[in-house]
């Protein structure tokens, strides 16, 4: 998000890490995103596919991941490949989960990481997959 730049990291961690992407991608939980801000800085831009678009601000940016895992509760992601050259991240992700007209599914993607010290400032999620479209309905409900 996290897919994208994501939460999980325990307490006595602060910062944003490849692992800590994995980690909560893995098994995300809502409860979990009350510590976003030891990952993500306040002023976070998120590139999320269309419908989404653009998203300015760590409570709309927390607010896409929590309407995507309300959407696709049991949404994971595997993480096989990624890279980091300086304040730039590039993680390969696939994930799973369940559509609302209950048809399982799997899509791939890659979310592009901007880091401003150990935080996340940018996120650019790359993916095609209609889930995100199912988001954006949730989101729209939601207003």
């Amino acid at each position: 998000m996290s897919s994208t730049a994501s939460p999980a990291a325990p307490a006595a961690v602060q910062g944003w890490s490849v692992d800590t992407f994995r980690r909560f991608w893995a098994k995300p939980d809502l409860a979990a995103l009350r510590g976003i801000e030891r990952l993500c800085t306040e002023d976070i831009v998120g590139h999320w596919p269309r419908p989404i678009g653009l998203v300015r601000g760590l409570k709309p940016y927390t607010q896409v991941i929590e309407d995507l895992l309300l959407t696709v509760p049991d949404f994971s992601l595997s993480v096989p490949d990624h890279a980091v050259a300086g304040d730039l991240a590039f993680v390969r992700w696939i994930a799973t989960g369940t559509a609302p007209d209950g048809r399982r599914f799997e899509a791939d993607g890659c979310d592009r990481v901007r880091l401003r010290g150990r935080l996340v400032c940018e996120n650019y999620v790359f993916s095609d997959h209609p889930f995100f479209a199912w988001v954006a309905e949730r989101s729209a409900k939601r207003r």
